[in-house]
């Protein structure tokens, strides 16, 4: 009965569910392998001994964690805009700027939860190709631009889970044919510590999108902001909900990035494992090919897309694509620590 009354393009969707999983080596989703300093653990237990933190309703509009994030990229607090991980204010802008019908500019293979939510928002996502070593390539971007006429367009630099980036030199011409809002998604810029937010005062189109969850070590408390002219912020915040951001996350998010220090050197070192791994991911028979990568997890292309439930059977869990689509026989591998590192690689070269 209840079937007649769902949207008729809802019907056929199949909802998201992150299945648990025992394991030993969780190394599936990007996440931030290292605990937290002593000290921030010390603060945040020194917050919630104070019962009205918990006991009231959050801050609608974030404004400590806005300042802290403004102060940390020499921005206006109205240049910034908070939400429940990225993944709300790409619903929240999508929300606001979509009509029934219209398109949606994004890259394949790429975050999934662009197309997803373009459709829930009733939008029609338009898919471009990335070159066959997954590159950009920015005259066909704005070729398929002039043709479709969309409404908005997303780049993910570095991309998940393809580990590239788009230069900012390569962003800005884009950005000097392209009318609509651009949706620029860093969530793994702090591996390369490069950003397109000093050229949001340039660009009053564009919106950096960030996340808490990646670099930081935050991924169970869902933050995300936003960075971009005072105009696109002034637009999201429309759709964005009261009390949308809880008072826990806002003050660990707050403290987080006001001793950024302390999580300098685990980004190091996270790169450094990276190029170790990609150089003893190679040295296995059935790996065919290590996609270079500038995020927090390596692509590679083995000979069989078992090998990802195979590693699961050891309880090490990887993020398998299956056999099909652009990313057969692929597996992407986060990060992990020197030791994960290396359980891992000895794991494989006993698989085979």
């Amino acid at each position: 009965m209840i079937n007649n009354y769902i949207r008729k393009d809802l019907k056929d969707f199949t909802p998201y569910h992150a299945q648990i999983k025992d394991y030993d080596i969780k190394i599936d989703a990007n996440e931030n392998p290292y605990e937290h300093n002593k000290e921030i653990i010390i603060k945040v237990n020194r917050w919630l001994e104070d019962c009205n933190n918990i006991r009231r309703y959050p801050d609608t509009d974030c404004t400590d964690l806005r300042n802290a994030i403004a102060k940390y990229w020499n921005v206006e607090r109205d240049n910034v805009v908070c939400g429940v991980g990225s993944d709300q204010l790409i619903d929240s802008i999508l929300k606001v700027f979509l009509e029934p019908g219209d398109k949606v500019l994004m890259p394949t293979p790429s975050f999934s939860m662009y197309k997803l939510s373009t459709k829930l928002n009733r939008g029609i996502p338009i898919e471009f190709s990335l070159e066959d070593d997954f590159s950009y390539n920015v005259e066909k971007i704005i070729s398929l631009y002039r043709k479709e006429k969309p409404k908005c367009l997303f780049i993910c630099t570095p991309n998940n889970p393809t580990g590239n980036t788009i230069s900012i030199e390569n962003m800005e011409k884009l950005l000097e044919e392209i009318e609509c809002p651009v949706v620029i998604d860093e969530a793994y810029s702090e591996f390369i510590d490069e950003s397109m937010i000093d050229k949001t005062y340039k660009y009053n189109n564009i919106i950096v999108l960030k996340t808490f969850s990646k670099a930081y070590g935050l991924a169970g408390l869902r933050v995300g902001y936003g960075i971009a002219s005072k105009d696109m912020i002034d637009a999201i915040n429309i759709v964005i909900p009261p009390y949308h951001l809880n008072s826990l996350s806002q003050f660990i998010a707050k403290t987080v990035i006001e001793n950024t220090n302390e999580y300098n050197n685990k980004i190091e070192e996270i790169n450094s494992n990276r190029e170790w791994l990609f150089n003893n991911l190679k040295s296995i028979n059935y790996v065919e090919k290590v996609y270079p990568s500038q995020a927090n997890f390596l692509l590679i292309k083995v000979s069989s897309y078992t090998i990802a439930k195979k590693l699961e059977n050891e309880k090490i869990l990887v993020r398998g694509y299956g056999d099909a689509g652009e990313l057969a026989n692929c597996i992407r591998i986060t990060i992990g620590t020197k030791e994960e590192n290396e359980k891992l690689i000895d794991v494989m070269k006993g698989l085979i």
